[in-house]
């Protein structure tokens, strides 16, 4: 399945370009952006990430979107949806994710597009749910959402 755009009001989330990488494998390599991951992506690491979400895009019909600001019309990270295969009581499951470079922090852009892509995982994928209310893994590390809202 082709990567469909998704556009918000101040964003297009996208099908990832071959200049999105060059970006991107500067904002794996910053250590502020990467704070929360075990190590900074080297070139490689970063290259096979890309790869391994143009895979998913082909394979499952989701995945990440490059996301792009409308108003310099560039490249400023990624959102989207991914599939959380690991093992845990509630995997599979379908996951939000999201990186931006830090400059783009703390405008709301991750939010909206998450929106976007939540809309499109419930709306056009038929995705039922995203941890309920009371569950206690709610405020740790996984979030669910239902179509309901």
């Amino acid at each position: 399945m082709a990567c469909p755009v998704l556009e918000t009001e101040r964003l297009f989330l996208r099908e990832w370009r071959d200049p999105d990488v060059d970006a991107f494998i500067i904002m794996a390599a910053d250590p502020l952006v990467m704070e929360f991951f075990p190590e900074t992506y080297s070139e490689e690491r970063t290259r096979r990430f890309v790869d391994r979400i143009r895979e998913c895009w082909a394979e499952r019909g989701y995945g990440l979107w490059a996301v792009e600001r409308k108003d310099i019309a560039g490249f400023i990270g990624y959102v989207g949806l991914w599939p959380a295969t690991f093992s845990a009581h509630f995997t599979p499951a379908v996951e939000v994710g999201w990186r931006l470079a830090a400059d783009q922090w703390g405008h709301g852009y991750a939010t909206e597009a998450a929106r976007a892509a939540l809309a499109h995982g419930f709306d056009s994928l038929g995705l039922d749910e995203n941890v309920p209310e009371g569950h206690s893994l709610r405020p740790h590390v996984l979030y669910r959402i239902n179509r309901k809202g």
